[in-house]
């Protein structure tokens, strides 16, 4: 076994690694085995969810430790394969759960079978950053919404565009042509990526859409499956530009360049731990009135968050999942649930690069999950 460093803004924690089995896919994950941490008695049960990778680096972490702490009673398996199809997945109970960087649009809702009732878990805030491919550039670029919106719809096509070099004086940009990449598959965290777009560009907001497949310009850029299949391409081919989870970026060999974005306040700001944190604080409580948050209990947007600390493209995972619950399975589906959004897995999230969710909005989530109810 060997540790390893996770550094985000101020915190720094050292954590013992092992590598998981197909559940994680091979990844080296964070785990909790060897401290004495207080078990749950829970019956056998096996849970499956489904949905956004954006959340997946810390569900490997999760469902292992979690496992671990029932004495490996309860068997949780979380395959990340994208918002919508967790959430479709879950809808026609072929899982037991899903996860969506959104909540549930209206659509979506039409599709739950009548007499049910879903709830949408808030699970961690994380970031959706610029990530790029461009070699001889050291330090990270500063990008603006527009000028996200100009590239990622293929009205600048060269990195070194005027636009590009008057947000960043000094910086010798290439003579090289940019490649967006975009995400093939329904995906929350093109849906976080296109709501911030949309708020610094209407026109983007009338051509794309907001949703977790935009409209993009036929012709721009190229498509790669998940969250982990853009970060792939972005880092084999310079010139490529694309929009992923922060984790991602911190994850990848070498880790990968990311940008700092300009916030309401007009300040350029880079995705850490206390930006993304700033962004939640700043948001939540705040009246929402745009859909599909304006559905749900619990559900917050976080991008464009006003304050000069607040990272824009923040975002927040929901776990989606039936009120009425079966059993030993219902059971530990909340368990989990209440671990994940407690201390202790905050904590474990914390240490995976996403901000904790707020203190006020955990007691609100330990209250939501008691309105599930065991048949």
């Amino acid at each position: 076994m060997r540790s390893r460093i996770f550094a985000l803004g101020p915190l720094v924690v050292a954590i013992p690694l092992i590598v998981l089995g197909c559940g994680g896919c091979g990844k080296t994950v964070p785990t909790e085995t060897g401290k004495s941490l207080p078990k749950i008695d829970l019956e056998p049960a096996d849970l499956s969810g489904r949905g956004a990778t954006f959340v997946t680096p810390i569900m490997d972490v999760w469902t292992h430790d979690f496992s671990e702490k029932t004495s490996k009673k309860v068997k949780l398996n979380y395959t990340g394969t994208g918002s919508g199809d967790g959430v479709s997945q879950m809808t026609k109970k072929l899982a037991d759960f899903g996860c969506s960087d959104n909540p549930m649009t209206k659509k979506q809702m039409e599709e739950v079978p009548a007499g049910e009732t879903v709830i949408h878990v808030p699970t961690v805030v994380g970031a959706v950053v610029p990530a790029y491919n461009l070699p001889g550039i050291n330090e990270p670029l500063k990008f603006t919404g527009p000028l996200l919106v100009e590239i990622f719809t293929g009205k600048i096509k060269k990195w070194n565009d005027g636009k590009i070099a008057a947000v960043n004086p000094g910086v010798t940009l290439p003579d090289l042509a940019i490649q967006p990449v975009f995400r093939a598959d329904p995906s929350g965290t093109t849906f976080i990526f296109a709501d911030y777009l949309a708020k610094v560009d209407a026109n983007f907001a009338k051509s794309a859409g907001v949703s977790n497949l935009p409209k993009w310009p036929e012709g721009v850029g190229i498509k790669q499956p998940k969250s982990d299949g853009v970060a792939g391409h972005i880092s084999k081919n310079p010139g490529t530009i694309g929009y992923i989870e922060l984790t991602y970026a911190l994850d990848s060999k070498d880790q990968m360049k990311f940008g700092s974005v300009r916030n309401k306040a007009g300040k350029d700001v880079l995705a850490d731990f206390d930006s993304i944190a700033a962004a939640a604080e700043a948001s939540i409580g705040l009246p929402q009135s745009q859909e599909p948050y304006s559905l749900h209990e619990l559900t917050y947007n976080l991008t464009d968050a006003p304050g000069e600390k607040s990272y824009p493209i923040a975002g927040m995972s929901f776990a989606v999942l039936y009120k009425k619950q079966s059993g030993a399975k219902g059971k530990a589906l909340v368990e989990f649930l209440k671990w994940a959004t407690g201390p202790e897995g905050q904590d474990l999230a914390k240490a995976r690069n996403y901000a904790p969710l707020p203190p006020a909005l955990r007691e609100k989530i330990a209250k939501r999950l008691e309105v599930v109810e065991i048949q």
